[in-house]
C-alpha cells in the first residue's frame, strides 16, 4: 500500500467508527432517558477529528518519492467523483426537503444546518476514500510498497 491508500484507508475506519459509536450512544441514551437525550451522543462525531492525524501517521519519508503522476490523476479523479456525488446529493436533499416543507409552512431548524455540513464532509471524505482505494485496485500486491 502506499501513502495515499493509506490514508484513505484510514479515513474509512476513522468515519466508520465514529459514526458507529455515535449511533450506539444515540441508541443507549434514547433507550434510557428518551428521545431528547440522544442529542447530546452527537459529540462522539468528535471523533472524526482523528483524520486530521493522517497526515502526520502517513507522513511521507525522507529522500524518497512517494508520489509521482498516477498518485496525481488518482487524487483529481477520485475528488472529482467525490464531489459530483456530493453535489448530486445535497441537490437532491434540498429539493426533498423543499417539496416537505413547502406545504407545512414550517421552517428548517437551524439545528439541521451544521448536520448537513458535517453530511457533506461524510459524503466527500468517504467517496475520495473509496474511490481511491478501487482505482488502484483494492488489495493489488504488485503496487510499490
Amino acid at each position: 500500500m502506499n501513502r495515499l491508500q493509506k490514508i484513505a484507508l484510514y479515513n474509512i475506519i476513522v468515519m466508520v467508527t465514529a459514526l458507529t459509536l455515535t449511533v450506539v450512544a444515540a441508541a443507549i441514551a434514547a433507550y434510557l432517558k428518551g428521545l431528547s437525550a440522544a442529542c447530546p451522543a452527537l459529540a462522539m462525531l468528535g471523533l472524526l477529528g482523528f483524520m486530521g492525524l493522517s497526515p502526520i501517521l502517513f507522513g511521507g519519508k525522507p529522500n524518497k518519492i512517494d508520489f509521482d503522476e498516477r498518485d496525481t490523476s488518482i487524487q483529481i479523479k477520485s475528488t472529482t467523483i467525490a464531489y459530483s456525488v456530493f453535489w448530486f446529493l445535497w441537490v437532491v436533499g434540498s429539493i426533498i426537503t423543499w417539496a416537505i416543507k413547502r406545504n407545512s409552512g414550517n421552517s428548517i431548524s437551524v439545528e439541521v444546518l451544521p448536520l448537513m455540513v458535517l453530511a457533506g464532509f461524510l459524503v466527500v471524505n468517504f467517496v475520495q476514500s473509496i474511490a481511491i482505494l478501487i482505482s488502484y485496485g483494492w488489495g493489488d500486491k504488485n503496487v510499490e510498497k
